[in-house]
């Protein structure tokens, strides 16, 4: 079982040269969230206060443009690593042994006023799903019960592992899609990745990314053109739900750097 951790990483920008230094680093494991700030239950100790006091780290509403903070997945007792981040402004304030760190409520009203989620919500649904893969929870089209939200965040991961991958796995040259399992754009995405690399695997996450690793563009294990059979077809056709394009525009896409065939 991988043990759930974040290190939080306080960091110093060096503008001139575009360099980050490390000031402080906790690891914390106990923690919720909300839409404004990220509250680390029981995260610091007498000792830590007096460290991170003397660092002049801890001062109410302090805000400056080249201090912040990184928060990064920890994957305790597990080889591989999957690098995920989210980097906040330098804002922070702490209530006995927590430690709160939050954003300026007007500039994040700004930042999503069109968006439905906010970065603390893709920061933490990737760490659920990170978890997941990582202690054998994610199997095989595991995608498809995921909502839009999740798939895309679904798809960001992929894209993680996808760079830690070396270019030694075996060509591709044909795949089968069923159908039933594809009611939208985010779904053929998942779908095609997986078939070509396995659970979590990536083979773009919009037109233009899906065409670079059709064509061999990219290091993606694909035999040019890729074979792809696309069984149930009709079923994707009535229950397809486009969300940035029909699924006919998805069938011309991809034949123009695949064969595809509809059945």
């Amino acid at each position: 079982m991988i043990k759930k951790m974040l290190n939080v990483v306080f960091l110093e920008h060096d503008f001139e040269n575009e360099i980050d230094n490390v000031i402080y680093t906790l690891i914390v494991n106990d923690y919720y969230y909300d839409s404004e700030k990220i509250c680390f239950r029981n995260s610091l100790s007498k000792n830590i206060l007096q460290e991170m006091k003397d660092l002049k780290l801890l001062i109410h509403n302090k805000k400056l443009d080249y201090l912040g903070i990184l928060i990064t997945c920890n994957q305790e007792g597990k080889d591989q690593s999957i690098g995920d981040y989210l980097y906040l402004p330098f804002d922070f304030f702490y209530k006995e042994n927590d430690l709160i760190i939050y954003n300026n409520k007007e500039e994040l009203e700004q930042a999503y006023s069109d968006q439905e989620y906010s970065d603390f919500d893709c920061f933490f649904k990737r760490q659920e799903l990170i978890y997941k893969y990582l202690n054998h929870e994610c199997g095989e089209k595991y995608w498809f019960s995921l909502n839009s939200f999740e798939k895309t965040c679904w798809l960001h991961i992929a894209l993680f592992l996808a760079r830690l991958e070396n270019d030694a796995s075996e060509k591709v040259k044909e795949i089968t899609l069923d159908g039933s399992y594809i009611t939208s754009e985010l779904d053929l995405y998942c779908y095609i990745g997986e078939e070509v690399c396995g659970v979590l695997g990536y083979m773009g996450a919009n037109f233009s990314a899906l065409r670079d690793c059709l064509d061999g563009s990219t290091s993606r294990p694909v035999q040019p053109p890729l074979k792809i059979v696309w069984k149930n077809f009709e079923y994707s056709k009535h229950n397809f739900v486009g969300q940035y394009c029909e699924i006919q525009d998805m069938v011309n896409f991809i034949s123009e750097s695949a064969v595809l065939e509809l059945y």
